[in-house]
Order: structure tokens, then C-alpha cells, then sequence
């Protein structure tokens, strides 16, 4: 261990990792006893055994004092500041989630937009705003909920702040449905240690057009590049584009593939062309490479991919060529 890294592991001086010394050297030792084996005054040992037993790594038996098993005190050291963290962030979760219903940084953003033109749509053109904006009509939906879900991942804290209002949402009895792209879906499964959250029905899909959601039929958002989430958004309130949004979000989702659900057997073209696009993707061949090859369009590819993953029960390329070639679906090397 490198000189030093023992008080910084304890927070302990030089008296303290002495005094530790001497009670683990000794069986029940007393105080007397721990200044002699340590050579400090009775004095300055009293004071520090008194800090030792708060954290844990000494304990008083009959008249003396014994060493704890130092792993365990860490242990419950780091147990205890783990609670006080979830504490914390419980306590912030909160008070975002108050300040999102209150509606205050809707009105602070609505004072700096855009005004809403003759059709109805307000264009929001800072970022941060449009992920407050997300946030504060998720958290007061009161009926439906329905988005897609593709492009860029947005910021890890505006993607925590959406999963948590959605999961919310869900949990008090808003109707969540959205259809989110594989790669989507594996961002907010490694947000969430592995799985994904609570968040309603949830679909499936490589071929998701845009990134929009609706709230309750009256709100919708959308961005003003699809590819490019920093160019800000659109706030969408007139009737007419909210009953197309709407239209496009249900077609969409009942399109898509529920995100564990069973798939319709594929006849056998599909199954052979699906082989084909694997082992080609397993060579190293882009999506429009082996379209080219295979004399079918880009997005028919991206479409069996994502079906291999739900197929596979993955959510990466990386994973699909791993777990394929395992179970020996690849041919061989050419040798």
C-alpha cells in the first residue's frame, strides 16, 4: 500500500492509525494499556478512541476496548454514505419534479420563445429549454402520453429527467405509448443499470421517421432538426398538426414490434435473406453495401436488423455478430 493511503482510507492521522494498532495487537485492551502500546498520553488516546468507535473500528467490552474487523466498519461507512446519497438525489428528484408542475420554467421560457404564429407552433431554440419544456409536460399529463423516439441520445441528466416524469406518469395512470429505435432503447437500458424502466407500452422499431411526442392531444414537440437536437424545437399547440402528429404516433407504434413480444414467423426468403444481411454485416459491410449486394433497399436492411435483435434478444450490432456466431449462424472463414 502506498505510504498515506491508510488515512486516507479512514480519514485517520498518524495517532489514530496508532491507537488502532495497539487494540488490534490486543485483546480488550483499556486505555492504560493503548497508550502504552501506542506511546501516547492517556489524554490524547481517551479523545481518539472516542472517534474510533464512532466510525465503527473500535468497540467497548466490559472495561476495554477491542479493534473492529476494519472491512466491515468500511463497509458500513460506505453503506451509510450510499443511503445519504439516495437521500439526496430522492430529495432533488422532488424538487425538479414540484418545479415541473408548478409550471414557473414555462413561463420563464415561454417570456423568451418565440411568439406562437397564426398556426400555432412556437419555435423554442435553446436546448436546456426544450428539455424543460419535455419535462414539464410530461410531468403534468393527466391522459395520454404518446412519443418516437429516434436520432441523437439527448444529455444523460435531460434522459434521466424524461424516463423518471415518464415512469411517473405511467405509474399514476397516464397512457404511455412510444416507439423508441434499438439504439434508444439501449441507452435508457444502460441508464437504467440494464433495464429499462417502467415507461409504459413500449415498441420497437429501426424505422422510427422522427423524434416527437404529444401530450393529452394539446401539446406536441418536435425538433427543428431531426439529426441535430441542439437547433431547438418546436412547440406545437393548433388542432390541425396535433391531429397529424397523433395519426403518426398510432400508425407508427402499431406498426412496430412489441420490444419482447413474439415476431410472426418470417416465410423462407425472409429467413434466407435475414442470414444473408448477417453474415454480410458480420464482414464488416455497411448498410448501404449490403443492400447493394443483396439488390434491396437500406432501409429493408435496417429493418431485419432489427428484427435479429429482438430475434437474439439484443440491442447492439456488436452483441448480434457475438451471440450469432456462438451459436454457430455464421458460416465459416473463408480459408
Amino acid at each position: 500500500m502506498v505510504p498515506g493511503d491508510e488515512q486516507a482510507l479512514f480519514g485517520l492521522d498518524e495517532t489514530g492509525l496508532a491507537v488502532f494498532r495497539a487494540a488490534a495487537g490486543h485483546h480488550r485492551a483499556t486505555i492504560e494499556m493503548l497508550a502504552d502500546r501506542a506511546g501516547l498520553p492517556v489524554e490524547k488516546v481517551t479523545a481518539e478512541v472516542d472517534r474510533l468507535a464512532g466510525r465503527g473500528l473500535l468497540r467497548k467490552i466490559d472495561e476495554g476496548w477491542e479493534a473492529q474487523d476494519p472491512s466491515i466498519a468500511l463497509y458500513v461507512e460506505h453503506a451509510t454514505r450510499e443511503r445519504a446519497l439516495e437521500a439526496r438525489e430522492a430529495a432533488l428528484v422532488a424538487q425538479r419534479t414540484a418545479l415541473y408542475r408548478s409550471r414557473l420554467l414555462s413561463d420563464y421560457v415561454g417570456g423568451r420563445r418565440r411568439p406562437d404564429n397564426a398556426d400555432g407552433v412556437a419555435a423554442i431554440l435553446d436546448p436546456h429549454q426544450v428539455w424543460v419544456q419535455i419535462a414539464e409536460l410530461v410531468e403534468n399529463a393527466t391522459t395520454q402520453i404518446g412519443f418516437l423516439l429516434s436520432g441523437p441520445t439527448p444529455p444523460r441528466p435531460a434522459a434521466v429527467d424524461m424516463l423518471q416524469g415518464l415512469a411517473r406518469a405511467a405509474g399514476r395512470g397516464v397512457r404511455v405509448a412510444s416507439v423508441w429505435t434499438p439504439d434508444q432503447v439501449a441507452a435508457a437500458r444502460a441508464l437504467g443499470g440494464g433495464r429499462l424502466p417502467a415507461v409504459g407500452w413500449v415498441r420497437q422499431s429501426a424505422l422510427v421517421p422522427m423524434r416527437v411526442m404529444i401530450v393529452d392531444g394539446r401539446e406536441a414537440v418536435l425538433p427543428v432538426d431531426p439529426d441535430d437536437l441542439g437547433q431547438g424545437a418546436l412547440l406545437v399547440r393548433a388542432p390541425g398538426p396535433l391531429a397529424v402528429i397523433s395519426d403518426l404516433v398510432e400508425r407508427v407504434h402499431k406498426d412496430a414490434q412489441p420490444l419482447n413480444g413474439p415476431r410472426p414467423p418470417a416465410d423462407g426468403s425472409e429467413q434466407a435473406r435475414r442470414g444473408a444481411v448477417l453474415a454480410l454485416l458480420a464482414q464488416g459491410h455497411t448498410d448501404q453495401a449490403v443492400a447493394d449486394r443483396l439488390g434491396i433497399t437500406p432501409r429493408t436492411v435496417r429493418r431485419d436488423v432489427a428484427d435479429l435483435y429482438v430475434q437474439h434478444g439484443v440491442t447492439s450490432r456488436f452483441q448480434l455478430g457475438a451471440i450469432t456466431a456462438r451459436l454457430g449462424l455464421l458460416p465459416p472463414p473463408r480459408r
